[in-house]
């Protein structure tokens, strides 16, 4: 499951709905997002951690972040002066642990997945069954590294990335085929398509980037 398709698709969703219920008289659909725009950023920290629970620390900011708006916008709180100065300390304590906080890098096996919001992420696998996966980013950067590795017969990769970047790299020789969407965004499939026989590795990229750009390239 793409986490980043199934994060922003259902965002357009609830706000369709919201305003469909402002049409019909049921509520204001101006008071909702003003009091409730805060969930948005914590299911995105939320969903960034499930996604790749070892790199914890960017998605833990990110949920506080959200709660402490969500805290003022339903006004249970009436200021926000204590925030910065709180996640300055937490910063402050990843660093003296010698823990990163922005780029990460990891290992993959037979599929990969990385859903990265505000945060860059590197994945590699040298899988000789390489079968796919999926790859999200939203207001972020992913960087794949496949050089290593060979795909598995039908091995297809399910790219989504909204306001950020994702590149991938494959080795030369493999028939690399994107299609999908952009929206205000673009593909850019570098790798070699000339004189590749037909029984050449094979990997199928479907992508959806809005505002945003996928890098394909040997």
């Amino acid at each position: 499951m793409n986490w980043a398709r199934v994060f922003f698709g259902s965002l357009l969703a609830i706000a369709g709905a919201v305003l469909l219920l402002d049409y019909a008289g049921t509520l204001d659909a101006g008071d909702v997002f003003a009091m409730w725009w805060p969930l948005v950023v914590i299911a995105a920290g939320v969903l960034s951690y499930f996604s790749n629970p070892r790199n914890w620390q960017i998605p833990l900011i990110i949920v506080i972040v959200g709660a402490a708006l969500l805290l003022r916008s339903t006004g249970v709180v009436e200021t926000l002066e204590v925030v910065v100065p709180a996640l300055l300390i937490l910063v402050g304590i990843f660093v003296i642990a010698g823990r990163s906080v922005g780029s990460k890098s990891q290992e993959a096996g037979d599929r990969i997945t990385g859903f990265t919001v505000f945060s860059g992420n590197q994945i590699a696998s040298h899988s000789k069954q390489f079968q796919g996966g999926s790859l999200g980013a939203l207001f972020g950067g992913v960087e794949v590294d496949l050089r290593d590795a060979h795909p598995a017969p039908g091995a297809s990769l399910d790219v989504f990335a909204a306001f950020g970047g994702i590149e991938i790299r494959v080795p030369q020789g493999w028939q690399v085929i994107t299609k999908g969407l952009p929206i205000f965004g673009g593909f850019d499939n570098a790798t070699t398509k000339d004189s590749l026989p037909p029984d050449a590795p094979h990997l199928d990229i479907n992508a959806t980037v809005l505002f945003g750009g996928l890098d394909v390239r040997h």
